[in-house]
């Protein structure tokens, strides 16, 4: 297996690949980039010129986006069960992640930080109040997605339910309503239960759900 060097921010989207590092039994050192130390991202630069996280360093070489490093772990240790087994429901486990990172994640990020969009003030909190609509409608979607199901995909945990776990983690942090949210709450708390998304939440520094 290769050397494995994962970079991660707390709160950030870096919890789906941190968890999905835990539930494959691979051995990785965790690394700590501290994104609002101006210092610190400057050096991290120097290994990653996008200045991003989450990312992954597997034999030196780099993989960033937790599209590419969510498949990346998966396939290394397919015994794992991390990506569906039918063909479909794969491709399945890979369009979620998608709309995670391309849609989702950017409503989200709307919301919690507007600046990243335009560094016209004013235009901050309308920024800030649509994000928090589309979130929201996003946060429901997934709830909707798992209307009878444990999980998002097939009968196990995949690729695609460790990144929808981010999003319920911020809907917590927001404010939003994620009580009136009943199978979302449910699938995260069944998350919640194995001890590789609690390794991950807690190197992440992600509070507990409230039962």
């Amino acid at each position: 297996m290769p050397k494995l060097i994962y970079f991660y921010t707390p709160t950030t989207c870096s919890l789906a690949s941190h968890i999905v590092l835990e539930e494959s039994g691979l051995a990785f050192e965790a690394s700590r980039i501290r994104l609002h130390d101006p210092d610190a991202v400057a050096v991290w630069r120097r290994t990653n010129p996008s200045g991003g996280v989450p990312a992954l360093m597997s034999d030196g070489r780099l993989l960033t986006e937790n599209v590419a490093i969510l498949d990346f772990v998966a396939r290394l240790v397919p015994e794992a069960g991390l990506l569906p087994d039918a063909a479909f429901d794969m491709a399945r486990a890979l369009s979620l992640t998608a709309w995670f990172a391309s849609t989702v994640h950017i409503t989200g990020r709307m919301a919690r930080a507007p600046f990243r969009f335009t560094l016209d003030e004013a235009a901050h909190e309308p920024l800030r109040t649509e994000g928090r609509i589309r979130f929201e409608a996003n946060l429901r979607k997934v709830d909707a997605m798992l209307v009878g199901r444990d999980w998002l995909v097939g009968d196990r945990l995949s690729v695609a339910d460790a990144y929808a776990l981010v999003f319920y983690a911020w809907g917590l942090a927001g404010d939003y309503a994620m009580g009136a949210m009943t199978n979302y709450s449910a699938f995260a708390q069944r998350m919640a239960e194995r001890p590789g998304v609690q390794r991950a939440m807690a190197r992440e520094k992600t509070p507990p759900f409230p039962s």
